[in-house]
């Protein structure tokens, strides 16, 4: 056995195979002596492959890498609590990492990672052009990217890889780009009236659990044994990393939430429905089985719910597109579908689930030849839709004014796709739960009754007020029941 002259870490020996390299040194971090051994290498490459890789891990282990990467210490760092967190923590912190913090500063050494650079960043989230028109993340997005990074930095800092965190007392100001989760009242009450509209009676009753504030796993983990006639018991959720069901998000989770006849009905018709599917499909159905399932009876997956909502969403704006022949059509807020051929005739397509237009809601607009250039359709709310033909960045631009005549929305219909939701109302499941606790707290005899429907864990508000009473919890489910009517 002989060491190599140009990296002593590497030995070479002779076996019955021939030639071979083998590594073998010592290394004292944080005052342990630790010995690093492998043999068997065709080359002396891979062997010194191996020999600086394994001794960079076991800086890592032991934090004194000073030059390790973010994408180094954070592929470390995962495999290290792989263990110890729940299949949806682990896949949270992987979504975030790998979607925003990585690509922006994977490269970047850990001791590198300050106030400065970090801020920059949030600039750039707060203006960065998204899907649907939307610019911009929220302040919650933001606050949830920089504290996952902050984790992972605290954790380099314990193991004493970086001197400390210098995100520690950095904070993101309120009110950054959209904020998501808020919904006026008029926002509200016009998604359950379009949700009434347009969905089929399953997925009606998964949008009423909705607005009893039951968080998106716990309405896919809804089952019969777990429905009443007055309340619905939560206890299991249905993830996107543990589809089979498991326990709620926090103990506090498991509860009875009131429900209204109107839920309750939506819900019988649900069981009944499911019940008929599994039969179908040569399964049985018991009080364990999953009501919100598809029609070869397998549960829905964890992102059918947002389908639900993007199809309320939709339903709340209005549909416009150009054809490739030049025409144009506007679906209103009545239900019509309002066609402008390229020649300036207006008639009223008959698509299924649209009723005919009135002649008088619409106003061809032409150039000075007399060439159809757009349209103006006016809705019964005295709102209106305005199409333009004209621009060179797109196939139309779409402008929607209010009855105030106040401008609500402006974009431009792309040539890939030919067709637009204007005011697209982006609501989703969790939108509901917080407009549960943005109407029902007013409202109520006690916050608390709130909490506890909602299951939250805050044990301050829980000590600042007292238990909330079963009586109170039914009131505010009766409140938001009227709410919606």
């Amino acid at each position: 056995m002989k060491k190599l002259k140009k990296d002593t870490r590497i030995f070479v020996y002779e076996n019955t195979h021939g030639r071979k390299y083998g590594v073998n040194f010592y290394r004292t971090v944080m005052g342990v002596k630790t010995r690093l051994h492998q043999q068997g290498f065709d080359n002396s490459a891979d062997a010194i492959d191996w020999a600086n890789r394994s001794e960079r891990e076991l800086h890592l282990r032991n934090g004194v890498a000073r030059n390790v990467t973010v994408l180094e210490y954070y592929k470390q760092w995962l495999r290290r609590n792989e263990s110890y967190w729940s299949p949806d923590t682990y896949h949270n912190y992987v979504q975030k990492f790998e979607s925003y913090i990585l690509p922006k500063f994977g490269n970047a050494k850990l001791r590198d990672i300050n106030r400065e650079n970090f801020q920059n960043y949030i600039l750039e989230l707060e203006t960065v052009k998204r899907s649907a028109g939307r610019v911009g993340y929220s302040s919650k997005t933001i606050s949830i990217i920089k504290g996952y990074l902050s984790t992972m930095l605290n954790d380099a800092v314990y193991s004493g890889v970086i001197p400390s965190n210098k995100l520690r007392n950095l904070r993101v100001k309120e009110g950054i780009g959209i904020r998501n989760s808020a919904i006026s009242k008029e926002k509200y009450i016009y998604a359950i009236k379009t949700a009434q509209r347009v969905l089929s009676p399953m997925a009606l009753a998964s949008f009423y659990l909705s607005l009893v504030a039951l968080r998106h796993a716990e309405i896919l983990g809804m089952q019969p044994k777990n429905i009443f006639s007055d309340h619905v018991h939560v206890e299991i959720a249905r993830t996107h990393w543990k589809p089979e069901g498991g326990p709620t998000k926090t103990p506090a989770a498991v509860r009875d939430v009131p429900i209204s006849s109107k839920t309750y009905q939506l819900l019988q018709e649900a069981v009944k429905y499911s019940r008929q599917v599994y039969l179908d499909a040569d399964k049985q159905f018991t009080s364990d089985s999953f009501i919100f399932v598809n029609k070869d009876a397998t549960p829905w997956n964890y992102t059918r719910l947002n389908h639900i909502f993007d199809e309320i969403s939709e339903g709340m704006g209005q549909r416009v597109g150009v054809y490739a022949t030049g025409d144009i059509y506007v679906d209103d807020k009545d239900n019509h579908r309002v066609v402008i051929r390229h020649d300036g005739h207006v008639l009223y397509k008959l698509v299924a689930g649209k009723t005919q237009g009135n002649s008088n809601q619409v106003k061809v607009i032409k150039n000075i030849m007399g060439d159809v250039t757009g349209a103006e359709v006016s809705n019964s709310d005295g709102s209106k839709v305005i199409v333009d033909r004209t621009i060179s960045d797109g196939v139309a631009r779409v402008q929607s004014v209010n009855a105030a005549g106040k401008q609500t929305d402006d974009s431009i219909i792309p040539e890939h796709k030919r067709v637009i939701i204007t005011n697209n109302a982006h609501i989703f499941p969790h939108m509901m739960r917080h407009a549960f606790a943005t109407f029902s707290i007013p409202g109520a005899d006690d916050p608390v009754d709130v909490m506890k429907i909602m299951g939250h864990t805050d044990m301050r508000m829980t000590r600042f007020y007292d238990n909330g009473t079963k009586d109170g919890q039914s009131k505010i489910i009766s409140m938001m029941d009227k709410l919606a009517e």
